[in-house]
């Protein structure tokens, strides 16, 4: 299932890249990634054996950590909190929003 990104945000100090995508079938969710790639609105993430390609760039693979479905609450703590500066953020509170 092909995703395209939506946002993203990045938190320099835990280096996970939170990345807002919606699928084809207009399923929305917020999938944690561990790159230094840089995403961006409307770039493609392809699954592959080794992670997620990005634009079907064979050189450039994304490692997901964690898919949740998209809460726009969440969406905005992530926004405006940078997760991993001042707060943390586990599995169990993504459940609440």
């Amino acid at each position: 299932m092909e995703w395209r990104v939506i946002d993203s945000v990045v938190c320099p100090r835990s280096n996970m890249t939170f990345v807002c995508v919606i699928s084809s079938k207009n399923l929305k969710l917020i999938v944690w990634t561990t790159t230094t790639l840089k995403l961006k609105s409307g770039d493609r993430l392809l699954p592959t054996r080794t992670g997620y390609q990005l634009n079907r760039n064979p050189d450039q693979v994304i490692n997901v950590v964690n898919a949740t479905p998209f809460r726009p609450r969440l969406w905005q703590i992530l926004l405006q909190n940078r997760p991993g500066r001042d707060m943390r953020l586990s599995d169990t509170d993504a459940l609440w929003f």
